[in-house]
């Protein structure tokens, strides 16, 4: 009998433990549940006071950028314009001896340079023949004495083959052989 008493006390602790259990959890899952509302709400509060603040900042600074912007627009298209037009290639004026859209000095990344006045190249021999490539280039054959060489002017816009180079830009090549890097590209300086 002392067995069953025992038992029977095992069970009613067991029964007590396990409602204790089940009121402490209870009461902790409500208190968690009223914590994480309090946060929720406060963080709500701060995320509409941050977004009022957020957004009437965004605005003034809109504006602000929208004036500059526009200010600044407008001069950068003048100034593209401008420059397109000083940059603009005349093929056609070119095949007749006239390179008046070439004039100044071209120099590359090695340093090297050509100049060229209205009547051509000065100092760097002669331009024998001129045309039109297919992909929209200028070809040139040059007399040094009793040498020559090749130069290919490539107008903005248009691709270059075998090394990278700024197409926005007009670029040159020159030499007996095709370039293998980026520095033996000329680009005007003046």
């Amino acid at each position: 009998m002392k067995i069953g008493k025992g038992i029977n006390w095992i069970l009613i602790l067991l029964s007590c433990l396990i409602a204790i259990a089940l009121i402490s959890s209870l009461f902790f899952f409500n208190h968690k549940k009223q914590d994480a509302e309090a946060v929720s709400t406060t963080t709500e509060q701060v995320s509409t006071t941050s977004a009022t603040t957020i957004s009437t900042t965004t605005t003034s600074s809109t504006t602000s950028q929208d004036s500059v912007t526009t200010t600044e627009e407008k001069l950068s298209t003048q100034e593209e314009q401008a420059h397109a037009k000083s940059q603009k290639i005349d093929e056609q004026a070119i095949l007749n001896g006239d390179f008046s859209t070439l004039v100044g000095t071209w120099r590359n990344g090695l340093g090297q340079e050509f100049t060229f006045d209205k009547n051509g190249l000065v100092n760097s021999g002669n331009i024998e023949k001129s045309s039109i490539g297919n992909d929209g280039s200028i070809n040139f054959s040059v007399r040094t004495g009793n040498t020559g060489f090749g130069m290919i002017i490539y107008p903005a816009g248009t691709t270059m083959k075998w090394v990278d180079s700024d197409p926005s830009k007009n670029r040159l090549i020159a030499g007996q052989a095709a370039p293998t890097s980026s520095e033996q590209v000329f680009y005007k300086v003046d």
